[in-house]
């Protein structure tokens, strides 16, 4: 009589035990060579490269099937006992007795979690300063820097030009402005030294400096709409990884030039008649009560920063639509309006943000030229003007050159997250490489 130890397998009512293979498949069909059988319309047997198709899925060293397979976590491979191979009471492996349930947490030892159920994501195309992606802060500051680096003729030298003209310029009318007006500056300061008994030569010779300071400033301000124009250009080119030079820069920017000047006009009259109806309130209301004027004048504060940061924002957008779509000044405007609606607090918190880092890095620069402008000053006039010059060029460039580069960013950061500009940049990036349409 044949026993099933004289024959060398076990009897069919026998269940494997721990350590021993599964049952083989019935008769007729042919198991893999090296592990258990396939299953067919469950796991999908991908060939890897260089090898010949497996019959079952391939795992990495921690057990885990490679990457881009389909419907193999879980799925044994490799013989029993084998590295990565399944052993008793792991996950999906048949014929093992207290096998948790598919997607069960992975035995200690045995590599990292899975990642099953989480979409991919592929890295984002860089091919300028920024990921062609919805952007983050520190991508925002990064780029406004990496605009400097990728294109420093046009982003220091063009905005440092412009600026130094307009410093120069203004600071010129400022001084002539007051020598016409230097009559009535020597009767000032024969008043003054007459009611303050003592000399007030130091006194008035400060309002020479004072009015071509303002000049200065009025020249300066109406000189950054050309500025940011340049500047904007420039970082749009640069964001799809192409270095225009000077004279392409110009050509794009100079037909925004008057819309640019227009708007910043207009904003600045529209700022100060809120300031005039503040004012203006303000007086009456302390005419009428001193409590009441009080009042008036810390709510119309309030207000009036309110006003001011939601202003801002909604106009925020308007430049850069401008130059890099091409707006006239109307649809410009409106454009700007529109892309800036629903990201009010990020827009406000990423440009305050900049403007305070901006506004502390000029004023650190700013303070060796008013000191050694103090002191020169004793001995020329001349030379602390010029001293004075040269501290508002720097200051000048580095405030326009940071904030324009942290606009533009934040308009493409808008428009790639809700219009899907990353497609148009990433088109525009393959067609200039060459690698896209001609």
């Amino acid at each position: 009589m044949t026993t099933p130890d004289d024959a060398g397998t076990p009897a069919p009512d026998d269940t494997p035990r721990y350590g021993q293979r599964a049952p083989q498949p019935p008769a007729g069909a042919t198991p893999p060579v090296g592990g258990p059988p396939a299953q067919p319309g469950r796991y999908g047997p991908p060939a890897q490269s260089g090898q010949p198709a497996p019959a079952q899925p391939t795992s990495n060293a921690w057990g885990q099937p490679q990457y881009g397979q389909q419907g193999q976590y879980g799925q044994p491979s490799g013989e029993p006992g084998e590295h990565g191979a399944p052993q008793h009471g792991q996950y999906g492996q048949p014929g093992q007795y207290g096998a948790p349930q598919y997607g069960g947490p992975p035995q200690p030892g045995y590599g990292p979690p899975s990642f099953a159920g989480k979409p991919y994501a592929p890295p984002a195309n860089k091919p300028g300063i920024i990921p062609l992606r919805p952007l983050s802060l520190g991508e925002i500051f990064d780029g406004a820097f990496g605009a400097i680096r990728a294109n420093p003729k046009v982003m220091l030298g063009m905005s440092a030009t412009v600026i130094a003209i307009a410093t120069v310029l203004g600071l010129g009318l400022g001084v002539l402005i007051s020598g016409i007006f230097s009559p009535q500056l020597a009767q000032i300061e024969a008043e003054l030294s007459v009611e303050m008994g003592a000399d007030a030569t130091g006194l008035t010779e400060m309002f020479p400096l004072l009015g071509a300071s303002m000049v200065s400033s009025v020249v300066l301000a109406l000189a950054m709409p050309v500025v940011n124009g340049l500047l904007i250009t420039s970082v749009g080119q640069s964001v799809i990884g192409r270095k225009a030079s000077a004279g392409e820069v110009w050509a794009q920017a100079k037909s925004k030039i008057w819309p640019l000047l227009g708007f910043s006009i207009l904003w600045s009259i529209a700022l100060g008649a809120v300031w005039f109806v503040y004012l203006l309130l303000t007086v009456l209301a302390f005419t009428a009560d001193v409590g009441l004027g009080i009042a008036v004048a810390l709510l119309g504060l309030l207000g009036l920063a309110v006003f001011g940061c939601w202003f801002l924002v909604r106009t925020l957008l308007v430049p850069p639509a401008m130059v890099l779509e091409g707006q006239g000044f109307a649809s410009g405007v409106k454009r700007g309006w529109t892309v800036s609606r629903g990201s009010f607090w990020r827009l406000l918190g990423i440009y305050l943000l900049a403007s305070v880092a901006v506004g502390t890095i000029t004023w650190l620069v700013s303070q060796p030229f008013g000191i050694i402008g103090g002191m020169v000053s004793l001995m020329s006039m001349f030379a602390m003007y010029a001293i004075v010059a040269v501290g508002s060029i720097v200051t000048g460039v580095i405030s326009a050159v940071f904030l324009a580069g942290v606009v533009s960013l934040l308009y493409i950061d808008v428009r790639m997250r809700r219009e899907g500009l990353d497609v148009e940049l990433t088109a525009a990036a393959e067609e200039h490489t060459g690698h896209g349409p001609a």
